[in-house]
């Protein structure tokens, strides 16, 4: 066997074959996938509404759960598929088991923070026709609910931090692979009052995946948040805004409040929260 011999790969093609997924280039590819998914579910979905316009409030609410689910499938699919490609082996999503005393800080965390996640949503004017459309898509039962609270924490984290970050964190220092998964997870809401919440989360949410290398904490912290949300919708008065339910004076106290709440709990985390199983993230991140 000579070094240029063609049936034996080279240290170079070996190394490029085994580099970590994603990285910054992959990842822009993959959000433009999300982008077709959701068009190749959405346009027979928009026909068969069409022809069924009076469809009943059941099966629709059913409908509405597979338009969000089908897409976020197709991408995981593609994702794992991808990394499996370029790693040579197939990336395993990480629900390994956290320490008991995180469950009750964590939720305590994520209450804390819907209400300064509200307040940022709110710094960007809603124009009334997009409220509507928001309003419209979201009616107030199970299956609306199930979705946001169930189907969106489980196969959002499975995306966003047991596969984009879990490789990020391989090919990139912590801080640098939290802030691009963070950015990520911002960008797929496609819309910029869910956008810049999303990514404020998306930074905790990527830290705590760092600390504790699970996902569960994460669904976790989606569920409460994201379920809270979905009650604040039943709130009295035509607005169902926590601003407009409390009065200006005691929303901006509870904001001081739950910023400070919420400070606590990370350093809580940051001092006590250990991985239960070995390092995932030992392998040198490659640099540019």
């Amino acid at each position: 066997m000579t070094e240029a011999d063609p049936q034996y790969p080279s240290t170079t093609d070996f190394e490029i074959q085994r580099t970590p997924y994603p990285d910054v280039q992959k990842l822009v590819t993959l959000f433009f996938i999300i982008l077709l998914n959701t068009v190749i579910v959405a346009i027979p979905a928009g026909i068969i509404l069409a022809i069924f316009p009076k469809m009943p409030f059941v099966y629709k609410s059913l409908f509405n759960i597979v338009l969000y689910v089908a897409p976020m499938l197709l991408s995981i699919n593609y994702a794992l598929r991808k990394s499996k490609k370029q790693q040579g082996y197939s990336i395993s999503i990480n629900f390994n088991k956290i320490q008991g005393w995180l469950v009750p800080v964590v939720i305590i965390g994520a209450l804390a923070l819907i209400i300064p996640l509200e307040w940022l949503s709110d710094l960007i004017p809603m124009p009334n026709s997009v409220k509507k459309v928001f309003e419209e898509a979201f009616t107030k039962d199970v299956f609306s609910i199930a979705t946001v609270s169930i189907a969106a924490p489980i196969l959002e984290e499975i995306l966003c931090r047991g596969i984009i970050l879990n490789g990020l964190l391989k090919n990139y220092p912590p801080f640098k692979a939290i802030l691009i998964s963070a950015i990520f997870f911002g960008a797929i809401h496609l819309n910029p009052w869910q956008a810049l919440p999303a990514f404020i989360g998306g930074m905790y949410l990527g830290w705590l995946y760092y600390k504790t290398q699970s996902v569960i904490p994460g669904m976790i912290i989606h569920f409460t948040i994201n379920f809270t949300a979905s009650m604040m919708l039943f709130l009295p008065g035509p607005e169902q805004e926590l601003r407009a339910f409390m009065g200006m004076h005691n929303y901006i106290l509870a904001i001081l409040a739950s910023v400070v709440v919420f400070a606590g709990i990370c350093i809580i985390i940051y001092k006590k929260a250990c991985a239960i199983a070995d390092p995932l993230f030992n392998v040198e991140y490659q640099e540019d």
